[in-house]
């Protein structure tokens, strides 16, 4: 293939779940998509393909990013627009796992793709060599496999597999795409059935399934124990299973049991009958509403296997393995769970050797290295660190003569001991700076006898049997890629450091600022931090961005540590409720964009409020320096960027968002409203959509949304919130954000980058918008729609926006609307209803409509 190959048009051949979700992903980025189908047989011949986009629509959570972008997926179907396809770059082959019927499209389409198109299916695990055979013989050398998990939005991993007869840079252009336009981690694996991530996904799903069974535990105990204790996903094991399907998840089972008969662990590729009974009663999982869990009213029950009727799901972890879960050292963790003489802990331990060992027996069948597998089980199974770094991180020595011990005395479920390169007397590990383990020193993913530019997995000269990260080019804009265990990183050089944040660069002339509190919330200590980067960056550097070495961007404002100074200048903590307050503020892990740990607020603001109001001025002022700094200034943003994060990234000369940002001022949620600076940004941002003309109806959006505590599920939808500009830029990889921010403010440097001029004429709605808000708060509250309390939050919100009590159509500026900003959050601060919002927040972790 040529060097300048792009991929502008893809044709999705299947409107199934799978097709449908795809092709939704494409348009995601904003790639003009196709999606065919059977044609109907009644009605329009696009019919099928119109009941799939229509189905979208109702998917949760959403496939699409933004509902505008249905629009640009053009339907198609096999009879009327094959001639369409000479036009696409890439197809994809997305219907059903059958065999003959991949063969019989591959025959209808081939005479219609160019000579350049590369042709992938998006098989799950069937034979991309026996499918290729399907395939033209002249056309093979463009055929390969592309393995997307479900949803494809949010699932990060996308396995890529060569057929024998694949070109190289066919991958390395199809990875390209995947990775930087689709926003993708890729995955190269060998072509054996079920590929990487399911092989040892299902694998360990199986195991859970026998080890349960033997040791007596119910589902919900299960998944009460393999969740969130073990760094995977709230779903854990068998509410996952509900969550793809009983039926898929049967056919992905099938393909093991009859494709590895010579594994050693064949005999459990096995489902038990209570699995088959539910299959046979259409219990297929979240699909049909019932599967091993079923929703009663508000309730959830859970099928027991003894009555086989559903019975009210009642979890209990025992207290001695909850205290073995909560520990944090690998080491100890799965020394004391080998320990416990507890069926909950035995059946754990049991769990993690199997897969442990099933890891390393498979490893050179399935992978190129040790890294592949373990970044497809995370990226595509939710798991925080894969089955080798656990190993790892427990300590490989041990960990291998416990599986070994075990093997011996038939506790395992395979006889088969360890492989030898597992019980090397000085391996430490398969992760190092340098690399890691690759079974036969080259990642063999790759294609053999292809004489590729860029080799996905680079084996080390001198180096044993160790496999360096891809040196495709795309992967220089991730400067941190997703790191494994053993993989030092080092975050620049430090231009200054405190407690609470860290200004740093990369050798370049643009300054970088991370918060190092906790989901990033900010305090005063962050408020000081920003403030002098500012001034450090207008000194001596280029620009400045605020990036975070791991998500979110920011949960909001940390209010307990805003007011610290508050407690310090106090003559003694207050007594009674709000003495209650301050301590279940020191508990309660919850931030929200007004703050995490609001006790504390009201301690302060019953105490001493004028220093509550000068925090507040603090945190508009920041607002203020990040829009009108002499160097630009970029929010780059991934996950929650909520409350005070939201009204940071505003103010930034731009927005670098990942898609899967997630940007609102949700300060509604304690009766509080919107006061770094937000309230005020919104109603600049009405008088200038407005143009002249009437500011009302862009008002009344922004209104809607803070009163709501709306919160944007996608950077699209924060576009079309009015939270991102049209200037601000949305990126679909994550680690490639610091990149694109950098890119970003070398093009605004380099022409001669000044900052906005200082708006003094701000017309505003007055009045008349007050009245016309109140009005519509009215009907809602006389409907019992709102409470009282909810009313007066809006009534205050709506003077700030409209500008107070004044003429519609005055003009008034930034400080008038910070001034209004601040005197109504600390009029709704000093209500009884706001405080009770407050303690209820911190007791329950919900709000409370009051």
């Amino acid at each position: 293939m040529t060097e300048n190959f792009h991929i502008r048009r893809v044709a999705v051949l299947g409107a199934g779940v799978m097709g449908a979700q795809i092709a939704a992903h494409l348009v995601n980025a904003n790639v003009e998509t196709l999606l065919f189908e059977l044609p109907a047989k009644e009605g329009d011949p696009n019919g099928n393909v119109n009941k799939a986009l229509d189905g979208l629509k109702k998917l949760d959570p959403a496939p699409i990013a933004s509902p505008a972008k249905l629009q640009y997926i053009q339907p198609a179907n096999y009879e009327q627009h094959l001639e369409q396809l000479r036009d696409c770059d890439l197809v994809i082959e997305a219907i059903a796992e059958r065999m003959d019927w991949k063969s019989d499209l591959y025959k209808k389409v081939a005479p219609f793709l160019n000579e350049h198109a590369i042709f992938a299916s998006n098989t799950s695990g069937l034979s991309i060599n026996k499918l290729a055979q399907a395939f033209p013989e002249n056309l093979r050398h463009r055929f390969c496999g592309i393995h997307f998990f479900n949803p494809p939005r949010y699932m990060h991993l996308v396995e890529l597999i060569p057929c024998v007869g694949t070109e190289a840079s066919l991958l390395d252009h199809l990875e390209t795409f995947l990775v930087s336009t689709l926003g993708k981690g890729v995955v190269r694996a060998k072509d054996t059935p079920n590929f990487i991530a399911n092989r040892i996904g299902v694998f360990s799903m199986l195991a859970t399934k026998h080890h349960a069974q033997a040791f007596g535990l119910g589902f919900d105990t299960v998944d009460a124990l393999t969740g969130r204790y073990l760094g995977r996903p709230k779903s854990a094991t068998f509410r996952t299973l509900d969550v793809v399907g009983l039926d898929v998840f049967a056919h992905v089972v099938n393909t093991m049991r009859e494709n590895l008969t010579e594994d050693p662990w064949h005999k459990h590729f096995e489902l038990p009958g209570w699995y088959g009974y539910l299959v046979d009663q259409g219990a297929l999982g979240q699909k049909t509403k019932k599967g091993i869990y079923q929703k009663i009213g508000k309730d959830i029950h859970v099928l027991d296997l003894h009555t086989r009727q559903y019975r009210l799901s009642d979890s209990k972890i025992d207290d001695d393995v909850k205290e073995i879960l909560r520990e944090r050292d690998w080491a100890k963790k799965l020394a004391a769970l080998r320990d416990k003489p507890h069926p909950q802990a035995e059946f754990l331990w049991a769990t993690f050797r199997d897969v442990f060992h099933y890891c390393a027996l498979q490893l050179e069948h399935i992978a190129g290295n040790a890294r592949d597998l373990d970044l497809a089980v995370r990226w595509g199974f939710g798991w925080d660190s894969g089955p080798f770094e656990i190993w790892q991180a427990a300590g490989w020595q041990q960990v291998a003569g416990w599986i070994t011990q075990d093997i011996e005395k038939g506790k395992a479920m395979s006889s088969v001991p360890l492989p030898v390169w597992a019980t090397e007397p000085d391996r430490v590990g398969v992760h190092t700076a340098q690399g890691s383990y690759a079974p036969v020193g080259l990642d063999s993913a790759c294609v053999v006898g292809a004489s590729a530019p860029y080799n996905h997995g680079v084996p080390l000269a001198g180096a044993s049997r160790l496999s360096a990260r891809s040196t495709l080019p795309v992967y220089k804009r991730q400067p941190f890629p997703d790191r494994l265990l053993g993989e030092p990183v080092q975050y620049g050089e430090t231009i200054f450091e405190t407690d609470s944040v860290r200004m740093w660069h990369t050798g370049d002339d643009i300054a970088i600022l991370s918060f190092k509190s906790k989901m990033h919330a900010v305090s005063n200590d962050v408020l000081d931090g920003i403030l002098r980067a500012v001034d450090e960056a207008e000194a001596n550097w280029r620009a400045l961005i605020l990036w975070q070495t791991e998500a979110p961007f920011s949960a909001g404002a940390h209010l307990l540590q805003l007011m610290q100074g508050v407690q310090e200048a106090a003559d003694a903590p207050p007594a009674g409720l709000f003495g209650k307050l301050k301590g279940a503020a020191q508990r309660v892990k919850y931030t929200i964009a007004g703050g995490a740990n609001l006790g504390d607020v009201l301690n302060a603001a019953t105490g001493n409020v004028p220093r509550v109001e000068e925090v507040v001025a603090k945190f508009q002022q920041v607002s203020q320096r990040l829009k009108y700094a002499q160097v630009p200034t970029i929010a780059a943003v991934y996950g929650l960027a909520l409350g005070g994060g939201c009204e940071f990234s505003i103010h930034c000369t731009r927005i670098v968002a990942s898609l899967e940002s997630y940007i609102g001022l949700v300060e509604v949620g304690v009766g509080l409203l919107p006061a770094g600076g937000g309230c005020k940004e919104m109603a600049q941002r009405a008088a200038a959509e407005a143009r002249g003309g009437d500011i009302f109806p862009h008002l009344k959006r922004y209104f809607q949304q803070i009163a709501m505590g709306e919160v944007a599920k996608s950077a699209e939808l924060a576009r079309e919130m009015g939270y991102l500009k049209a200037s601000d830029r949305i990126v679909l990889n994550q680690h490639e954000l610091l990149h694109v921010a950098k890119e970003e403010a070398r093009a605004l440097t380099a022409t001669a980058y000044r900052p906005p001029l200082h708006q003094r004429q701000i017309p505003v709605a007055g009045r008349t918008g007050i009245a016309t808000l109140k009005a519509a708060m009215v009907n809602m509250l006389e409907g019992g729609f709102i409470s009282e309390h909810d009313y007066d939050i809006g009534c205050r919100i709506a003077e700030t926006l409209c500008g107070g009590d004044v003429e519609a159509g005055s003009m008034v500026d930034e400080d008038w609307l910070l001034d209004l900003e601040r005197h109504h959050f600390m009029q709704l601060l000093a209500t009884d209803k706001t405080r009770a919002r407050v303690e209820h927040m911190l007791k329950n972790g919900k709000p409370l409509r009051n």
